[in-house]
């Protein structure tokens, strides 16, 4: 009876996530679609009340007062339909506006249920605007009064009138056309200049002289002074014209800016995409406005809600909003408390037990360095609209967080710097492919994580080695580190050569070249292919080894290709060797001033190499690929055994 009833517990925690996976599908309506919908329904419900409104007749207080009473009655129905979920009443405005869109709407599809609901709130707010606007209850200026402020103020010069009655309007001064950054697009990067505005049917040679009200027109509304030239592009326009600019080679876009191509291809490579999906992120968020029309409320509640987005949300390719991405993960990790929480009190766990099983459960949430980032690419955004002449101020700049705030929030947030291998590397070093005969004996999975932990170099400047940048300089083989054909560095401090650890030429590397060179074949690695999005090796790499370390039970998101790197410098440090020979081997900058003033050769290799060779690191249980099965000391444990059996 025990186990019947442990079982039966665990087949009830089962149909519970079954049933929760069955009933939380995702959209299958598309979000933009069902967006596009619910918006130009509200927008024709609003401005079809505004026509009524404008074009009736004058009407009685007992009139009103009908018709007042006929609009609460058409929320309070809404309100009732909401209430029990009777989603009818939304069936035929949604078929016309479908209709009008020329959208085919599939109302047999299982997400038509959530669309009419969403529809249902869209049409009780705007039956609660008309009856706001129906009292005289208006958000924000009119355009006139926009318009009008400037002149009452003083902020536009008025010249003098020569009578009371007519008076000659001040002349306008042509807008100063501000430096456009080159672009293809030609119609959004050139500042345009205002034509003279002049009444409907008036001569182009009319008189100067206009009654006021005709004045009113010509005057740019306040709100909007950046308009009248370069009309602000939305949210995604901005972006790509932005990438766009930097890809070419402009970073400051001054007028007398040269453009630097190979550092616009290289930004384009590594940072164009993070640009861009952080356009698309707001733009999902607020809707792909333009720039200046975004408020101060909607950029406070972009960056709230960012820190509650889940970790894992692709603004390209989800289904979902983020609205909705985080209603969604603020859900389930509700049911999942709740079930985790049942389960454990059942069992008559501890408090100490529950609440560590109920922080497993939260889902990560975007780190505070992800949000600021974010910051910084809209920030950087807005800046180049303001040198363009398209926006007035930089929007960004009380929303961005100080460097206060953001130490704070990284104070906050749960560790996950990145660790060295150290203690670390015998697991890796025990996994099938430091162990067997390799397919490929210059496979990368193997190499590439034995020179980086060796000599420290970056994933890329491993991947992107050339057989010719391995030499042999003073009798002591080396690899030279430059900038060549394909090949990109980080920083000028990158240029280096860095003699070759022992442990790497007793595993064979230098055999490994001279096989490369009978090959025929340029690169060390040869049939690694670059990725699609950054154009790197690394980008590739990098999945193959993150499946690698989980398919072998050695995933760790503070050890990953990177932390080899760190765990040489780590070494070196250990060793108590220079810091000037340990920046001169990882490639970092050199401030002392005895170093770079009066040592402008640099090191001797020999010194370099005792260095590097300082470094020691057990490799007795990897098997070199150029060696026989019964060399390597350490074999793998289950065929060791066999043969020992047989």
């Amino acid at each position: 009876m025990r186990d019947a009833k442990v079982l039966a517990q665990k087949l009830t925690l089962l149909s519970d996530i079954a049933f929760a996976g069955v009933t939380e599908r995702t959209m299958a309506i598309a979000p933009d679609i069902m967006e596009k919908l619910l918006v130009e329904l509200c927008r024709f419900l609003i401005e079809a009340a505004d026509v009524a409104r404008e074009m009736a007749p004058a009407r009685t207080p007992e009139a009103a007062a009908y018709e007042l009473a006929c609009a609460n009655a058409a929320v309070e129905t809404l309100r009732h339909a909401i209430a029990i979920r009777d989603r009818e009443r939304a069936r035929n405005p949604l078929r016309e506006v479908a209709d009008r869109l020329g959208i085919a709407l599939d109302e047999s599809d299982p997400d038509w249920q959530r669309l009419a609901f969403r529809a249902l709130r869209v049409m009780l707010e705007a039956e609660e605007e008309n009856a706001r606007r129906d009292r005289g209850e208006f958000q924000g200026p009119s355009a006139a009064l926009q318009a009008a402020r400037p002149l009452v103020d003083g902020t536009v010069p008025i010249s003098s009138a020569p009578t009371p009655a007519t008076f000659s309007p001040a002349p306008r001064p042509n807008p100063v056309a501000l430096p456009a950054v080159p672009s293809a697009h030609n119609g959004a990067a050139t500042c345009r200049t205002a034509a003279p505005v002049t009444r409907p049917g008036a001569p182009a040679s009319a008189p100067t002289a206009a009654p006021a009200h005709d004045r009113i027109a010509a005057v740019p509304p306040a709100s909007e002074p950046s308009r009248n030239c370069n009309p602000c592009p939305k949210i995604t326009e901005a972006t790509e014209l932005y990438v766009e600019a930097r890809s070419r080679g402009y970073k400051s876009f001054k007028p007398t800016e040269q453009a630097d191509e190979t550092a616009g291809a290289n930004w384009a490579r590594n940072s164009g995409p993070n640009v861009k999906s952080t356009g698309l992120l707001l733009s999902r968020i607020v809707g792909n406005k333009s720039v200046d029309d975004i408020t101060d409320a909607e950029l406070k509640m972009i960056w709230e809600l960012l820190a509650r987005l889940p970790k894992n949300y692709q603004a390209k390719t989800s289904k979902q909003s983020p609205q909705e991405a985080v209603d969604d993960a603020d859900a389930t990790e509700r049911r999942n408390h709740g079930l985790t929480r049942a389960r454990l009190e059942k069992k008559g766990a501890s408090p100490g037990k529950i609440e560590s099983e109920l922080l497993k459960d939260r889902i990560p949430r975007l780190r505070p360095a992800t949000i600021y980032r974010h910051m910084q690419d809209a920030q950087r955004i807005c800046k180049f609209l303001v040198k363009k002449g398209q926006l007035l101020t930089n929007i960004m700049a009380d929303h961005i967080w100080e460097k206060a705030e953001y130490e704070r929030r990284e104070i906050l947030q749960e560790d996950n710097e990145r660790q060295t291998w150290c203690g670390k590397l015998k697991g890796l070093f025990r996994t099938p492919i430091f162990q067997g005969k390799l397919d490929d004996v210059g496979d990368p999975m193997f190499w590439a994580p034995l020179i980086a932990v060796h000599m420290g170099l970056r994933s890329e400047e491993v991947l992107q080695l050339y057989i010719d940048d391995i030499q042999v300089i003073d009798d002591i083989p080396c690899i030279v580190l430059k900038k060549g054909p394909g090949q990109s560095l980080k920083s000028k401090a990158s240029r280096r050569t860095i003699p070759i650890h022992d442990n790497l030429l007793k595993l064979g590397l230098m055999q490994l070249v001279a096989f490369r060179r009978r090959e025929e074949e340029p690169r060390l690695f040869p049939w690694l292919e670059r990725s699609q999005s950054k154009k790197t090796y690394t980008e590739t790499f990098s999945k193959r080894f993150t499946r690698y370390r989980q398919d072998h039970n050695i995933y760790d998101a503070q050890r990953d290709f990177y932390s080899f790197r760190t765990t040489f410098n780590h070494f070196l440090i250990q060793t108590e060797r220079q810091d000037s020979h340990r920046r001169a081997l990882m490639g970092h900058v050199e401030r002392d001033v005895g170093i770079t003033n009066y040592n402008p050769s640099g090191f001797s290799m020999k010194t370099l190499r005792d260095c590097v060779n300082a470094v020691e690191i057990d490799i007795s249980m990897i098997r070199s690929p150029f060696a026989e099965v019964n060399s390597a000391r350490v074999m793998d444990l289950a065929a060791h055994r066999t043969k020992t059996t047989a």
